[in-house]
């Protein structure tokens, strides 16, 4: 690494270190910092090399989000967030299409701008995202899955543009070489990767596998001349996994994704210029497209397909920033002489705002649903899934199940085997049909409303066992009215301690439930003979055997 590299970084870092020392010190997000150290390393700082670290900066963590993507629970939920992502992205990006040209910017500056306004950043809005234990919610599962699509489509955008605007003549090959490096992808995940995988147990060897197939793919897409954020992607979508597989891989890859998210975020805002006028009401549309229609049109469109409001309001918070895939397609179209410099300084202006807004909005989230429904805002279809709910009109003394992921199913299960009836309550309408055929009585509906615990019958409820994590839900289910003894869940013994001081009967920590249950399984091999250890290892190989199939 040349050593001008060497010291650009440096300087970068030590810059961060220091303003996020602020940061801890007040409990402050930490996005805003690192786009502030950038602004003051954008001083002194070659604008050419600080392209070049942003692209790097965002293919490698394009290419984590890749190992991270599940696709089995893009399968749940593929309809509605292809529906999401469709919907959103057309009315916004028409929208800011006109919006380009009623000010006078030409066509092609006027696309550029619509494209910024509709691509979201998967990277930054998954960051809320991180260290959220399992089961994943819906709002989750359709975050995750929107940003996929919408990823795809600036993939696609991406070998357009460079195949048929960049170029000084179209270049077909290009598109052809960036597809084939996604079906590589996609077949060497389907057909290669486990087996590799499975020679390489070890972490650091994985780490290597993964960068190996990075540069790989990267070196290939240089060579096609394609951007090497298709290249990064490919990779990542080569090399994933299915949870609970894919933790060794994440983990082995954790420390370049520590690395390279500061880098993101500074280079980012070291490009920011003084902005000019026209700059300045470039950026304005960006920020309006991005902050507040984007969530509007995802919050008004899951409305409609049926999910709460709570669940629609958390998904379209999410989307409000501006992608790294604009980000790259804006540096891409600058180099190639495409973009004006009042519209290039707009989306990265518009950019550094939206990842400083998107830190506090993805902290108040349930702020912002509760403002929205205490103002009637916010109006849902889901009254005509909750009318499916079906429980025992006489039914007391009974078992309240709050969701029916894999936690929820083995309480089921438990219930059943003590021949004990239950209710299941759930508010996610991709599990509608599941869980009225696994199960006789069910409430569907949002828990933190009342009429879902009317028809489950609290008040005549012996316990109720939730496996839902967050402790604002948690809490809910401590304040209702009823004598039922409750289990909760917790992420951490912080949580659980308020959640006993607020009157839990039991919180399970994942954690802790994990250490205690596997010294009594170490206790059970050290004390079984050769049949007994055998049964357990069937036993748990038919466990995630069951949870693979999901």
């Amino acid at each position: 690494m040349p050593v001008e590299v060497i010291g650009i970084l440096t300087a970068i870092f030590v810059i961060a270190a220091t303003l996020l020392l602020a940061a801890s010190r007040f409990s402050l997000p930490v996005i805003p910092f690192y786009v502030l150290a950038g602004v003051i390393a954008g001083f002194f700082i070659p604008e050419e090399q600080l392209i070049d670290l942003a692209q790097w900066g965002i293919a490698f963590l394009v290419f984590v989000f890749g190992i991270e993507f599940e696709i089995s629970e893009f399968r749940a939920t593929g309809t509605d967030s292809a529906i999401v992502a469709v919907v959103q992205l057309s009315a916004t990006g028409l929208l800011a299409y006109l919006a380009g040209l009623g000010v006078g910017l030409g066509s092609l500056d006027a696309l550029y701008l619509a494209v910024a306004a509709t691509l979201s950043s998967s990277l930054v809005s998954l960051g809320h995202l991180e260290g959220v234990a399992r089961p994943r919610t819906a709002f989750e599962r359709l975050s995750e899955g929107i940003h996929f699509v919408e990823d795809l489509v600036a993939i696609a955008l991406i070998l357009g543009l460079s195949a048929l605007v960049y170029s000084a003549q179209p270049a077909p090959l290009q598109i052809a070489a960036g597809v084939g490096l996604l079906l590589a992808g996609v077949l060497i995940r389907r057909y290669l990767f486990e087996f590799i995988s499975g020679l390489a147990d070890d972490t650091e060897i994985m780490m290597l596998v993964g960068i190996s197939f990075v540069i790989g793919f990267v070196a290939l897409s240089e060579l096609a001349g394609i951007s090497i954020v298709v290249g990064a992607f490919a990779a990542g979508i080569a090399i994933a996994r299915e949870y609970p597989y894919n933790i060794g891989m994440i983990d082995a890859i954790g420390d370049l994704e520590d690395f390279f998210s500061p880098i993101f975020f500074i280079t980012v805002g070291a490009l920011v210029a003084i902005p000019t006028v026209p700059t300045i009401g470039y950026a304005l549309i960006l920020v309006v497209a991005v902050v507040l229609l984007n969530p509007a049109i995802t919050i008004l469109t899951l409305l409609w397909r049926g999910y709460d409001p709570r669940t629609a309001t958390l998904t379209g918070t999410s989307l409000d920033q501006i992608s790294e895939f604009s980000l790259i397609i804006a540096i891409s179209a600058f180099a190639a002489e495409t973009i004006s410099q009042s519209v290039f300084e707009a989306i990265i202006l518009a950019a550094v705002v939206t990842m400083i807004t998107t830190a506090y909005t993805g902290q108040y989230a349930e702020e912002i649903h509760r403002a929205l429904a205490e103002r009637g805002l916010l109006t849902s279809d889901q009254d005509k899934i909750a009318d499916r709910s079906h429980v025992t009109e006489e039914l007391s003394d009974h078992v309240i199940v709050v969701g029916f992921g894999t936690e929820g199913e083995e309480v089921a299960q438990a219930c059943e085997a003590a021949n004990r009836e239950y209710v299941v309550i759930e508010n996610d309408p991709l599990l509608i049909e599941e869980v009225s055929e696994a199960v006789d009585n069910y409430a569907f509906g949002d828990m933190m409303g009342e009429s879902v615990w009317e028809k489950a019958r609290v008040e005549r409820a012996a316990l109720i066992v939730s496996t839902v994590v967050e402790e604002e839900r948690s809490a809910r289910v401590l304040d209702l009215d009823t004598d039922a003894d409750v289990i909760v869940r917790a992420t951490d013994e912080e949580s659980a301690k308020k959640l006993f001081e607020r009157g839990a009967l039991y919180v399970a920590v994942p954690d802790l439930l994990a250490a205690e249950f596997l010294a009594s399984q170490v206790e059970t091999v050290l004390e079984a003979d050769e049949n007994r250890r055998e049964e357990l290892r069937e036993r748990s190989r038919e466990k995630i055997e069951s949870a693979k199939r999901g």
